[in-house]
């Protein structure tokens, strides 16, 4: 098992999600990137859009005729290392992948492709394991988790993503000067420890957001469990929130701010979707008062298409779970059991779940397709043997009212980020917390 040292440390970055986005920078803070070959993505015009897959259609890539006249940007990002602050990268710093992008639009939409290098595909989403030590299941988590003494004892499970953060109407100044790194914060760490009594505790403090309140940036998150389960990237906005630690400017789009510092915001749930639910519930052990966490649904066949579980599956080829027993074996509502004790492929090894990515891996989460403002982003990937290629399509100009989006039809420059989330080797499952990033990049268009 590798020892890692907390006292280097690093810490966030950009994209900091409320399910899970990071930490990054202040002002004067170093930042140690590398190079990028070049910093300006021109999209040019098409009358033939790409054709995208359903959700759950598979999709063998891109027309190459399409896209052989859209100009190239190759850049590498990379796991920064994160001065002036503690936890969080360690680990990670200097992991690369090269990224090369490319886009097109026409009357009503915008089309990248993206292709970045991994070693492996990640799509699992907190699967579930079972500890055969304390006999009850638990969900891997974004974070990797310590021990008191710096050692790791699980790393991160996380699905492969990428992301864009666009700045909206130029109106983050800082993203001017320090591109993405210039909503991030210094005071938040991820750090997870196993205490004595088994309990994992996790320290918590301020996540990304603007440094004003009239400042928005405008994300789209490509997780690929989502993308190849429902042929979307996840729309939202960063604001301000008032700025405090603690706070997080982080927010679903169509959600709305009371303008107070702090503000309060509201969401308008018959336009927006969760994108899932998770695929958990808390039974009561059987023949005992306690009560375990355990997954709801299950399939027989152990065998879970993109890592992930769909509704449908819950009406055709997926089980309930309806019982627990002290050794954490499963009953299912066919009257079937799950036996993790003699299954050992449910149970962690060393610090992580199973050898490898697994297909048999029980996932956290029922994946269903984002609706109104969040599901603005459509995207279709594949996998290459090498990494992963992805189409991404929004239109010019959305149904936003609330400037929680960018603004693309004036086909004027606009200022963006990336971020890349992926498996750098074979010895470490996923970056999450820990990703790579690409700043101070530029959007034209040719008309």
């Amino acid at each position: 098992m590798k020892k890692l040292k907390r006292k280097h440390a690093l810490v966030l970055l950009l994209l900091a999600l409320t399910f899970g986005l990071y930490n990054c920078t202040r002002h004067d803070q170093v930042l140690n990137l590398a190079p990028t070959n070049g910093t300006t993505l021109t999209s040019i015009k098409t009358s033939a859009p790409p054709v995208f897959a359903a959700a759950g259609t598979a999709w063998a890539g891109a027309d190459a005729n399409l896209w052989k006249n859209a100009p190239v940007l190759n850049v590498t990002s990379t796991v920064p290392d994160v001065e002036g602050n503690s936890n969080s990268f360690v680990g990670y710093i200097g992991n690369s992948t090269t990224v090369t992008l490319q886009s097109m639009y026409d009357a009503n939409n915008i089309y990248f492709l993206i292709s970045w290098k991994a070693a492996q595909p990640n799509m699992e989403s907190s699967p579930w394991y079972f500890n055969p030590a304390k006999k009850t299941w638990a969900q891997g988590g974004a974070a990797i988790t310590y021990d008191v003494n710096g050692e790791i004892t699980q790393q991160s499970f996380v699905s492969d993503q990428f992301t864009f953060l666009w700045n909206i109407n130029g109106s983050c100044a800082d993203f001017k000067s320090q591109g993405c790194f210039g909503a991030c914060h210094q005071g938040v760490t991820t750090m997870v420890v196993d205490t004595p009594t088994g309990i994992i505790s996790s320290q918590t403090g301020n996540t990304m957001h603007t440094n004003g309140p009239n400042e928005k940036l405008d994300c789209w998150r490509a997780r690929m469990y989502q993308v190849m389960s429902a042929a979307q990237a996840i729309d939202y906005y960063i604001d301000y929130d008032g700025g405090v630690m603690g706070g997080g400017g982080i927010h679903a789009d169509q959600t709305v701010s009371n303008g107070a510092n702090p503000p309060t915001y509201s969401s308008n749930t018959s336009t927006n979707g969760t994108g899932g639910i998770s695929n958990k519930q808390t039974l009561t052990v059987t023949g005992t008062s306690k009560h375990m966490t355990v997954p709801m649904w299950v399939k027989v066949s152990d065998s879970y298409t993109n890592a992930a579980l769909i509704p449908s599956d819950t009406l055709s080829s997926a089980v309930k779970v309806v019982a627990v027993d002290s050794n954490g074996v499963l009953t299912l509502s066919t009257g079937a059991t799950i036996d993790p004790n003699a299954n050992t492929t449910y149970q962690m090894v060393g610090t992580g779940i199973g050898n490898g990515d697994q297909t048999t891996w029980i996932p956290g989460k029922i994946v269903a397709p984002y609706t109104g403002g969040e599901g603005d982003v459509t995207a279709n990937a594949v996998w290459t043997g090498s990494g992963w290629q992805m189409m991404l399509k929004r239109a010019l100009k959305t149904s936003d009212v609330l400037e929680q989006d960018v603004d693309f039809s004036p086909l004027t420059d606009q200022q963006f980020g990336i971020g890349v989330m992926f498996q750098a080797t074979g010895s470490i499952n996923a970056a999450d917390n820990q990703h790579a990033i690409t700043s101070g990049l530029t959007l034209t268009f040719k008309k």
